[in-house]
């Protein structure tokens, strides 16, 4: 049985998912790999947006560093409420509920995550684009792809705690 060679977009995936499993996001620019199959030093590698490829890159991140509705979760949540000037009344139990309130909630540090992944991606190494969410405004098929990434992650999140 032969192994076929790990693609540019299964190497960028898996090495940035390595370094979220390790919480180590905040200093990816720091750890060692292969440069030249990285689709974020290099997403001319790829024939696709290179704004869509750096948003797919961290939503394939953000389930693996939160993988289940849990206290966690819940307090990432509850803060980004709080820095946002937002209530903070969102429970455990209404997540897992799906309380509308909680849900719109969770949306919301989901679009966090992204923009916050966005950031740290852009010090990545010395060729790597910087991005934000807004750079979707305006833009159709950015835009779709955003929130599309955004009910996925929501949906992964969900299903991995049965709720």
């Amino acid at each position: 049985m032969g192994s076929r060679a790990e693609t540019p977009r299964e190497f960028t995936i898996r090495h940035f998912q390595e370094i979220a499993r390790a919480n180590r996001f905040a200093e990816n620019a720091t750890i060692p790999h292969d440069t030249a199959r990285c689709l974020v030093c290099h997403p001319e590698q790829e024939d696709m947006d290179p704004f869509m490829i750096y948003v797919d890159v961290i939503a394939r991140c953000i389930p693996v560093r939160r993988p289940q509705v849990d206290a966690e979760l819940v307090a990432a949540i509850r803060e980004d409420l709080q820095w946002s000037g937002e209530p903070v009344d969102i429970s455990l139990d209404d997540l897992r509920a799906q309380k509308p309130s909680a849900l719109k909630a969770f949306r919301l540090w989901v679009r966090n995550a992204l923009e916050t992944g966005l950031e740290l991606l852009s010090v990545h190494s010395p060729s790597s684009l910087t991005f934000s969410l807004d750079d979707a405004e305006g833009h159709g098929r950015r835009l779709s792809f955003v929130e599309g990434k955004i009910r996925e992650i929501m949906d992964q999140i969900m299903a991995a705690s049965g709720s």
